[in-house]
């Protein structure tokens, strides 16, 4: 095929996890014109000397798809694919709206609250609910016996421990949660954490009555929270 005047650099698995391969796109066709056996900046930079016609190289940001396009086609200009640039955007916008949660709903009207029902009794609650979780009243005498069998969702404690590869005395800790922050932080309550930013968020999501550690990790990952950061 002849060599593109504007060439796409994008990953691929061919297992996922495990092994990524390259994949090159001739931007302005829109077609794909050849497949790399890794990811390497080595094997991008000896594709990119073979061509020299290439205006530019569209990329994610990628450090070795940069380094690759840096040193065998340093006549090229490379600018990032509008896909990851509003991948990226989004993600920005939502870190910074669930880190300045609190200021948000203070300037917006405050809608009233409704009444408090008698009773509340966990059950199912329908599909599309944000999260499978009946609300139950901290008020309720029974909450701290319902609540090892919310968390864990219908399996035993043992079963919980087995299937995630826990220490029985975290998922205990998981079970046994009176907060959303001791979902995540545990005994360590005073010491700094990489959850502190997110602390607004959970609140409000555990008093909306999703109490449910799972899926809150799940809210929270794509809001930038890494337990490694």
């Amino acid at each position: 095929m002849p060599a593109p005047r504007v060439v796409g650099v994008d990953e691929y698995a061919t297992r996922k996890g495990r092994h990524y391969a390259t994949v090159l796109v001739d931007v302005e066709t829109r077609r794909p014109i050849d497949l790399l056996p890794d990811r390497e900046a080595s094997s991008l930079a000896a594709w990119l000397a073979q061509r020299p016609g290439i205006e530019v190289v569209c990329r994610d940001r990628a450090p070795f798809f940069a380094e690759g396009a840096a040193a065998r086609a340093p006549q090229a200009v490379q600018v990032a694919d509008r896909w990851h640039l509003w991948h990226n955007l989004s993600e920005a916008a939502e870190r910074s709206v669930a880190q300045h949660r609190r200021c948000l709903r203070a300037l917006a009207p405050m809608a009233p609250e409704p009444e408090p029902e008698p009773e509340a009794v966990p059950a199912a609650e329908p599909s599309g609910s944000p999260c499978a979780r009946t609300p139950i009243r901290r008020s309720d005498p029974g909450t701290a016996r319902r609540r090892p069998r919310t968390a864990e969702g219908g399996h035993s404690r043992r079963s919980v421990q087995r299937q995630l590869g826990m220490t029985y005395r975290t998922v205990k800790q998981f079970a046994d949660a009176a907060t959303p922050e001791a979902l995540f932080t545990g005994q360590w309550q005073n010491r700094p954490s990489v959850l502190d930013d997110y602390n607004p968020y959970l609140d409000d999501r555990w008093n909306e009555g999703c109490t449910n550690a799972w899926k809150l990790w799940e809210e929270i990952v794509p809001l930038g929270y890494s337990r490694f950061r």
